[in-house]
């Protein structure tokens, strides 16, 4: 839509879907954990071998923060914001945390293209959200210069293409905050607090997901979507990984 602020339209995803065959060519889908290489064709991004080192999450009620299994499996499921809903594709642990800690810490960006594109395609099979568009979580400024890259931004890039949906920048990280690692509960929203403003011109749209790629204790995730539902729009969050961990949680039975 006009007037959006680095908005990328879905003219963006036709060139990218060529590009994207290419590159399979030259560079072939490999496990997300040993880099082995896939079979033309295959599904989730892991190998045979890796494939007992992933644990599906699925739907987590972002109120009571709670694996919930399905929407109506949770009383307070359709309370309101920041959250409308949580999606995360799996449990930030074992095989699957050392994957991403590649990703975020080692440079390994190419993760994110099966990864995102797994999410995307794993949300769409399991949620009837009535999504519009998908938003990352930005980084500051300085934060991104240090790593080079915004893997949040990355995973939300092809989760948009695995939907359909354009990718657009509402939200802005305008204040440099410590890592949120290691802070307890009360400590990360106070450190989240107030870090970002709204990017852009009122939206036309009334629904957004927005992406990060773990969920702990959704300070992060929440405060961003506090500010998008202060411009009107519903939010629902995706995550690649959820801590249950650092919640106290159990495996869900």
């Amino acid at each position: 839509m006009p007037g959006l602020k680095r908005q990328e339209k879905r003219g963006w995803f036709n060139l990218a879907g060529w590009a994207e065959a290419a590159l399979g060519l030259v560079f072939p889908n490999r496990c997300l954990f040993c880099a082995a290489v896939l079979p033309p064709g295959a599904g989730e991004p892991l190998c045979r071998d890796c494939r007992p080192g992933f644990s599906s999450a699925g739907l987590i009620c972002p109120q009571c923060e709670q694996h919930c299994g399905r929407p109506e499996a949770c009383a307070c499921a359709t309370a309101g914001p920041p959250l409308q809903g949580l999606f995360a594709l799996s449990w930030y642990e074992g095989e699957w945390r050392r994957m991403l800690h590649r990703l975020k810490y080692q440079g390994r960006r190419q993760l994110a293209r099966p990864l995102g594109k797994w999410l995307g395609t794993a949300l769409a099979g399991r949620v009837s959200w009535p999504l519009e568009i998908v938003v990352p979580v930005p980084l500051h400024r300085r934060r991104e210069a240090e790593r080079g890259f915004n893997q949040s931004l990355l995973i939300a890039r092809h989760a948009a293409g695995a939907l359909g949906l354009p990718l657009v920048f509402l939200l802005e990280k305008t204040r440099h905050t410590p890592s949120q690692t290691g802070f307890s509960r009360g400590d990360r929203i106070k450190n989240i607090s107030g870090a970002f403003s709204f990017a852009g011109p009122d939206p036309r749209y009334k629904t957004a997901l927005l992406i990060d790629d773990i969920y702990s204790t959704g300070a992060t995730l929440k405060e961003a979507g506090a500010v998008l539902g202060r411009r009107g729009l519903t939010v629902y969050g995706a995550v690649a990984a959820y801590n249950r961990l650092l919640l106290g949680q159990a495996a869900p039975q």
